[in-house]
């Protein structure tokens, strides 16, 4: 008798003959061709692979049966490019737009100083919704309840490129946090922004007679070199060479963040001087150099929005801004000839498109376009007598007048030898 097997009473299976095992569940099923089910507690689990990528979620239910359909619909969803991932159906828009945030802190860009104004608008509105959630007709609706708020097109433009930027984002990311067939169609508002607001030169300086010695003279600076604001009003003197007449920009400075030169013109020198003439300011310890090159009482220039609206509404271009300044230094640069190459140099733009884009092209620009053309055509050689628009004759009247043909007659003398005409013996 095997000492192992109790024989007690209350037994119920016999001495002779085993007991059976427990049933036991599978823990996992594979299901050929698709992935496999495994059990995740009570409930089940579709687990499947595509392309070396493992993916595995909650099937979110007790049936074997109806964890398998789950596990076929998720591949063949796969399959399509339809595919949305449990992961990626928790993730909402604001989670996408801490993204942008931080992709702006890393590569340190200027425009994340407004970047707060652009998230808090599309957080509002858009971020408690699923990422994958945004249709088209979400992205129009947005569209829609800004402009009735009084945005500008351009803010709203703005707003959609920092959402587009945050997709963009969630998709490079790696694992993606979201896929690129559920990145909806954002599409910006068209806009029409380019100021057609020209100064001419006599409207320059009658502004300057209107503005107070520091502003006037950042005006200048900026009118006569295109610079944008913040570069003009940021000069120091560190940066400023007078012996070699030569300004450097670090790379730091610029908003393109390229470091640019700008040799001084007489005018341009002239200007620097008067400013080093006014760089001594008075400070409880004594007089001091402000390191800034264009300063108001030792400190910077920062906002002269009173004497700007004072001064532009005298000279009657109310709505003139200071950006302005930098589209007539370019419109000064091409129509004195200098070259686009050059010219960009100078006012630091990056691309051609964005410098044409502030090319300001005026009636009198045509007109002295086409009056150069015509007068081209007039004085060459060649066109001087058929120029359809001369007033002296027209081109018909030319096809009109017949053409005269010079026949030479030949006397013939002897047989065989031809003499010119009027060279015959007597």
């Amino acid at each position: 008798m095997d000492p192992h097997i109790s024989d007690t009473a209350d037994s119920k299976v016999p001495v002779n003959e085993l007991a059976p095992l427990p049933s036991v569940e599978p823990t996992r099923i594979r299901i050929p061709g698709f992935g496999s089910i495994y059990r995740r507690g009570m409930r089940w689990a579709v687990e499947f692979w595509k392309g070396g990528v493992q993916h595995r979620e909650s099937a979110r239910t007790k049936s074997e049966q109806e964890a398998i359909a789950h596990l076929r619909k998720r591949v063949e969803e796969l399959a399509q490019g339809k595919y949305v991932s449990a992961r990626t159906e928790r993730v909402t828009v604001a989670d996408l737009l801490k993204l942008v945030t931080a992709d702006y802190a890393i590569a340190g860009n200027r425009s994340g100083r407004t970047l707060k104004y652009r998230v808090a608008a599309l957080t509002s509105e858009l971020g408690h919704l699923s990422a994958t959630k945004i249709s088209p007709s979400t992205v129009e609706a947005y569209k829609a309840k800004r402009l009735s708020e009084g945005k500008a097109r351009a803010t709203i433009n703005r707003e959609l490129a920092c959402l587009r930027r945050a997709y963009r984002l969630a998709e490079r990311s790696r694992p993606p946090l979201i896929s690129a067939n559920s990145i909806p169609s954002i599409e910006p508002y068209s806009e029409d922004n380019v100021r057609q607001a020209p100064l001419d030169y006599r409207d320059y300086v009658a502004l300057l007679a209107h503005l107070p010695a520091p502003i006037a003279d950042a005006v200048a600076f900026a009118y006569l070199t295109g610079w944008r604001r913040a570069e003009v009003l940021g000069l120091t003197w560190r940066e400023v060479d007078r012996a070699r007449a030569l300004i450097t920009l670090p790379p730091a400075r610029p908003q393109n963040a390229e470091s640019r030169e700008l040799p001084l013109s007489p005018t341009l020198s002239g200007l620097i001087e008067k400013r080093w003439q006014a760089r001594l300011v008075g400070g409880p310890s004594g007089p001091r150099v402000c390191e800034l090159v264009f300063h108001r009482d030792r400190g910077p220039v920062r906002h002269f929005r009173s004497a700007w609206w004072k001064a532009v509404e005298a000279i009657g271009k109310p709505g003139l801004l200071f950006h302005d300044l930098r589209r007539a230094a370019l419109t000064n640069f091409v129509q004195s000839g200098v070259g686009e190459q050059v010219a960009m140099r100078i006012s630091g733009h990056r691309t051609p498109s964005a410098f044409r884009r502030y090319r300001i092209v005026s009636t009198d620009d045509v007109r002295a376009a086409l009056a150069r053309t015509e007068s081209r055509l007039t004085t060459d050689p060649h066109n001087s007598a058929t120029f359809p628009h001369n007033f002296k004759s027209t081109v018909q009247e030319e096809a009109r007048v017949p053409i005269r043909k010079i026949v030479i007659v030949r006397q013939l003398t002897s047989p065989g030898t031809l003499h010119p005409a009027g060279t015959h013996s007597t």
